[in-house]
């Protein structure tokens, strides 16, 4: 039976070879997923292989960012402490070695070109050179370490990507120091090879003081090598006895393994997430191999039958059939590990062309990803395979003599009920998600459960929905005995139908479910822009990093102006809760951003040490008017008393209070953002112009109408989303192939039809319109059951996020009308080999095939 089994299968090679290409895209893909993050790890484990102090001292603080002044970023406000902390440090017994170093976010380096490099990446950072190669990650490359107020090296990527080398001039827009020039005398690399798309600045310990922090005496951390013979937690224990409160201390061993934890959760999350995207594409793989296999079966009755009659078991005879599958499976799961090292470059490409540069490094192919590669290619097709399997094993002996042999079908009662109970059961679970969405997390789960209720039940209704929608796609058709043909032979198997056009509707549900909270999310940022910037025009620094208060000094009196007023921002923790404090000018921020009060006062009778906060944060913490607060800010505790509750508006949300109270507490003189406002009768064009005019000595900040500012967040969205579509790309490509596929098989099945057609007098280009009829239909049928599920939940999903600030449904129409353009152009050319071949057989052999 086995020998039986691999005749079969290499008697069928053509048309088996679109199911293993499916099989092979969807292995392809979890290979790929990963050896990509285990090749990224490795190159990231580079830094654990790097020099390390042996006691790192930090300071035990720090908050996160956002809030309703600088948008989603600029709180780079680094913690200090005394610089005489170092010589304190140093006179422990057991240290070397002793160094201050002050590293903090916001030194942007201008290139050769004017811009800013890095400018859509991550933050751009500033650092102290340590000289000392036994602790410092940092190693000179090329020329020398920087040493005074004039010099700086850069990292090797970030001096390739601005055009810079040793000897040049660079601007650098510096923190405290603001844009300098400086000249490049080193180069410098680190553990990491390649780039991780950040960009670094390196100085030397008096001009990091100067332009990163504005404090001569201060220091972010210190370094410490320990002498020989020394470990490093007795080090780190005798120097905690002398350090003051609020400081903290970590060997060089702790500090990897912390590195360590942290990125092996961001790996895992990398890995899940594409993983969930490879196993969209094997699901849909799925239906491609159930199709192929229960096509091959019922076009081998009368073989599987003469077995049956020579004395094989019907257990013999479904072993057959699932070792031909097992054969597939396996030879697809080796082709999938050598297409996974193609996938794992291909998704390097992807993320770059999105703007994440990532280290380079050696491709790691891991045991463990060949064994489950193997794994899950051998059980995805077994599964697959299975149920033609059965049915090939309840072939009778004696269906070998007769003429015409058909497989029994089973009624599809029984899959319409399920069907049925499972729709009733998606439409419960989404009333019960949708009653109540403040609990997000649950919302979204039984939301989600009513999603894969809801899939599934349409893939079991797909049958009986496929003949009448059939008919109506066929409509414009029905009028020509080709376009007849075309819709009947569509309804004829209506399972084969079903399964072929799931396939296609779970890739597009999902892009179009994607597309709905794309476009929703993008009109809700449209509508706080709308509803709560009342600025003509707003400057935010490149990166949302803070920026010098000379800015506001150059544009505070351009002519047509009303209002221009700035806003500052400090890191906060209340309770716990890390987020924004906005220091606003009193008088002036109502003209310029509409805040929405709840409770309390209004914004202008702020008085010193007086906040307000956004309602989302207020019901979070339990906080009421007239509440003290405990506040920790980067210098330090302070009080502030709540005044008021204001309502969140996307982005616009966080701890408000004046400059004052924002002085008081020892903020630094940068500013998140400027905020414009023109006269009435101003032409907003000839103020823009006077604007840039003014602002071209500035090139770290962009100045910005609601328009651009609008189409700034969509462009950002647009590349999230876009990376999506791209993967999930592949779910709708297998689909595809799956349509290629079922039409080939079909065409060998109706073999003495199609030479029937043509020996009645039926031409070639008539018999190539049917089949491409045929796929036409099923490709649309398919789209039209995916974007209608992808907007149904889309639309739910958006509820589900209202309190999250998506609080604006929007139905990609244009999206829509693509997708469904897709397909048929996609069913248009995944006709054409089945096509051409069906028109090409030859009548007499054709009419003479059993």
């Amino acid at each position: 039976m086995l020998r039986a089994a691999l005749r079969s299968l290499l008697q069928h090679k053509l048309r088996l070879s679109l199911t293993l290409l499916a099989v092979v895209v969807g292995v392809a893909f979890v290979a790929g997923t990963y050896i990509f993050t285990d090749s990224l790890k490795r190159s990231f484990d580079a830094l654990f292989d790097a020099p390390q102090p042996d006691v790192a001292i930090s300071v035990d603080t720090g908050a996160q960012t956002g809030g309703p002044g600088g948008g989603p970023g600029g709180l780079d406000q680094a913690p200090t402490m005394p610089g005489s902390l170092v010589d304190t440090v140093a006179g422990v017994d057991g240290v070397a070695a002793a160094y201050g170093i002050v590293s903090s976010d916001g030194a942007l380096v201008i290139g050769s070109d004017g811009k800013v490099v890095g400018e859509n990446g991550p933050p751009a950072r500033g650092t102290t050179f340590v000289d000392d190669p036994a602790i410092s990650p940092l190693s000179i490359a090329s020329g020398r370490a920087p040493n005074g107020p004039t010099e700086v090296a850069l990292l090797e990527s970030t001096a390739t990507a601005g055009k810079v080398g040793i000897g040049d001039t660079v601007k650098i827009d510096t923190p405290a120091g603001g844009l300098v020039d400086l000249t490049v005398v080193g180069i410098v690399t680190r553990g990491i090879s390649g780039s991780d798309g950040s960009t670094l600045a390196v100085f030397d310990l008096p001009t990091a003081q100067k332009l990163m922090t504005g404090k001569p005496d201060q220091v972010t951390s210190i370094a410490v090598r320990a002498e020989p013979g020394v470990s490093q937690d007795s080090l780190a224990a005798s120097i905690g006895k002398v350090l003051p409160e609020g400081t903290r201390t970590q060997t060089g061993a702790e500090r990897s393994a912390d590195i360590a934890e942290r990125l092996s959760e961001a790996f895992q999350f990398i890995n899940t997430f594409l993983l969930a995207f490879a196993f969209i594409a094997l699901f849909v793989a799925v239906f491609l191999i159930f199709n192929t296999f229960s096509m091959l079966v019922a076009q081998r009755t009368r073989e599987l039958a003469l077995l049956r009659a020579v004395g094989a078991s019907r257990g013999q005879v479904r072993r057959s059939v699932l070792a031909e599958a097992g054969v597939l499976g396996l030879l697809a799961a080796v082709l999938g590990v050598l297409g996974g090292i193609l996938v794992s470059q291909g998704l390097r490409l992807l993320l770059k062309g999105f703007g994440a540069d990532l280290p380079s490094g050696p491709l790691v192919i891991e045991p463990r990803t060949i064994v489950v590669s193997l794994v899950v290619g051998l059980v995805v097709t077994l599964i697959s395979a299975y149920v033609p399997a059965r049915r090939a094993g309840i072939v009778p002996p004696v269906a070998a003599m007769r003429d015409e042999i058909a497989l029994p079908v089973r009624s599809l009662r029984v899959r319409t009920a399920i069907g049925a109970v499972l729709l009733a059961a998606s439409a419960l679970t989404a009333y019960l998600g949708l009653r109540d969405t403040a609990d997000g997390e649950r919302a979204a789960s039984l939301v989600g459960v009513s999603a894969l209720c809801g899939l599934v039940a349409v893939i079991a209704l797909a049958p009986m929905i496929g003949r009448a929608v059939l008919v109506v796609l066929a409509a414009p058709f029905s009028g020509t005995t080709i376009g007849r043909l075309a819709r009947e032979n569509g309804r004829r198997n209506p399972r084969r139908t079903a399964a072929t056009a799931s396939a296609l509707a779970i890739g597009l549900a999902l892009m179009s479910a994607i597309g709905v909270i794309a476009a929703s999310t993008k009109a809700s940022v449209s509508a706080v822009i709308d509803d709560t910037i009342g600025a003509d025009f707003v400057v935010f620094g490149v990166k949302f990093q803070p920026f010098s208060p000379d800015v506001y000094d150059a544009v505070k009196d351009t002519p047509g102006t009303r209002t221009v007023t700035y806003v500052r921002q400090v890191p906060i923790e209340v309770e716990g809760d890390r987020t924004a404090l906005t220091g606003v000018d009193l008088e002036k921020f109502t003209d310029v951003v509409d805040l929405t009060m709840q409770s309390g006062s209004e914004i202008p009778s702020l008085g010193l040490g007086q906040a307000i906060v956004d309602d989302v944060t207020a019901a979070d913490l339990g906080l009421k008017v007239g509440d003290s607060i405990a506040a920790t800010f980067v210098n330090g505790d302070s009080e502030l008393t709540l005044r008021g509750i204001y309502t969140a508006a996307g982005p616009y949300q966080g701890w408000i209070t004046g400059l004052a109270t924002l002085a008081s507490i020892g903020a630094r003189e940068l500013d998140s953002a400027v905020y414009i406002r023109a006269d009435d009768d101003a032409d907003l064009e000839e103020v823009r112009t006077t604007l840039d005019s003014e602002l071209e000595a500035f090139p770290t900040v962009a100045l910005q109408d609601q328009a651009s500012l609008k189409d700034q967040i969509d462009s950002q969205f647009d590349r999230v989303f876009g990376f999506i579509y791209a993967l999930l790309a592949l779910a709708v490509i297998v689909a595809f192939i799956g349509i290629v596929n079922t039409l080939a098989l079909s065409v060998h099945e109706r073999r003495r039809e199609i030479g029937l057609l043509r020996a009645v007098g039926t031409s070639r280009p008539q018999v190539r319109r049917m089949v491409v009829l045929e796929a036409v239909m099923i490709s649309v049928f398919g789209a039209a059951l995916g974007v209608v599920l992808g907007v149904v939940y889309g639309s739910l999903l958006q509820r589900v996020l209202e309190p999250q600030g998506v609080t604006e449904l929007a139905i990609p129409g244009g999206q829509i009308g693509w997708f469904l353009a897709l397909a048929v152009v996609g069913g248009f050319v995944a006709a054409l080999w089945p096509a051409v071949t069906a028109s090409r057989l030859d009548v007499l052999r054709a009419i003479a095939t059993e």
